[in-house]
């Protein structure tokens, strides 16, 4: 975590639901920024180009509902069977308040709710991060599916880069090593919480800190993605309603040679993994990441071979 918190939490500020049909649109001419939002049909490379350089951009619509609905209703039925608290008790006070009191988080996604694994591989969302991120890796790995659910009450969280989960001076240069999509699952608005996000932030230093008119906030329906750089400063709105929770799955990947931020070969161990298709395995791990055309090797390998393939022979129990 690499938090840089400077203004109050509920600082009011400019939201990103200045659209146009069929392309981009952001902040007019002295206005407050907002996250540009690209409209069906999508311009991936517009899109990406736009990720690249300010940091995020919100796709409209990319998750169809029936996935959304899908999610939400076996979500439920395991919260049910599963009760969870909202809050965290890691042993540390400033961890705790990072990750919001009143704040309900899942980690482990894909071995707990089997509805997100179309959401994890979903083609688009994918083919994105595989470009974003081909200046590094020929693949990627999930880093984490993240349910966020921000309840009612809930401060904002601090302001901070994903990337500080790694190492926050690792090189942040044009090209991403870790980018994340945001799905809405339930509406993102003012009062419920929705994402707060500083544009350009990738591109500064470390020590520089965003005032309150540079931080715009993801407005979105349910399906709607936020698509982010892991180096642009973000943070949870704070949830403002007195009944409402705001209900978002975080879907981060990084570079196929990082390890990524959880262990998602715990969460989906083999037993579970074996009736699984290979593009979600090789998302979870469960292929090496083969970098001989460049010259380099091949991490992440079992007993001197492809995991995939003793998987797949019930050589992995």
């Amino acid at each position: 975590m690499e938090t840089v918190e400077t203004v109050p939490a509920d600082t009011d500020v400019t939201t990103a639901d200045r659209t146009a049909p069929g392309g981009a649109a952001g902040a007019g001419p002295g206005s407050a920024p907002a996250v540009p939002v690209f409209r069906a049909p999508y311009d991936w490379p517009a899109i990406e180009e736009c990720v690249r350089t300010t940091g995020a951009a919100i796709v409209p619509g990319l998750v169809d509902r029936s996935l959304v609905d899908a999610f939400n209703r076996e979500l439920d039925e395991w919260l049910e069977r599963n009760p969870r608290q909202a809050g965290s008790n890691t042993g540390s006070e400033l961890y705790d308040k990072f990750l919001g009191r009143k704040t309900l988080r899942v980690h482990g996604v894909p071995g707990k709710i089997r509805a997100s694994h179309p959401l994890i591989t979903h083609p688009e969302i994918v083919a994105c991060m595989r470009r974003m991120m081909s200046h590094w890796s020929n693949e990627i790995l999930l880093s984490v599916a993240e349910l966020i659910q921000i309840g009612p009450r809930e401060s904002a969280q601090l302001i901070h880069r994903d990337t500080g989960s790694w190492w926050p001076h690792l090189p942040r240069e044009e090209h991403p090593w870790n980018v994340s999509a945001m799905v809405a699952l339930t509406p993102f608005t003012h009062e419920t919480g929705a994402t707060r996000v500083v544009p350009g932030s990738c591109r500064w230093p470390l020590d520089r800190r965003p005032r309150g008119e540079q931080i715009a906030r993801a407005v979105m329906d349910p399906g709607d993605a936020l698509i982010f750089r892991g180096d642009v400063l973000h943070g949870g709105g704070a949830n403002k309603t007195r009944d409402q929770a705001r209900r978002g799955l975080a879907l981060s990947y990084c570079a196929g040679w990082l390890r990524p931020v959880d262990n998602n070969m715990l969460a989906v161990p083999p037993r579970m993994a074996a009736d699984l298709d290979d593009e979600l395995l090789a998302l979870l791990g469960y292929v090496a990441h083969d970098a001989t055309h460049v010259d380099g090797g091949l991490v992440g390998m079992y007993d001197n071979g492809d995991p995939l393939g003793a998987l797949r022979r019930g050589e992995l129990g």
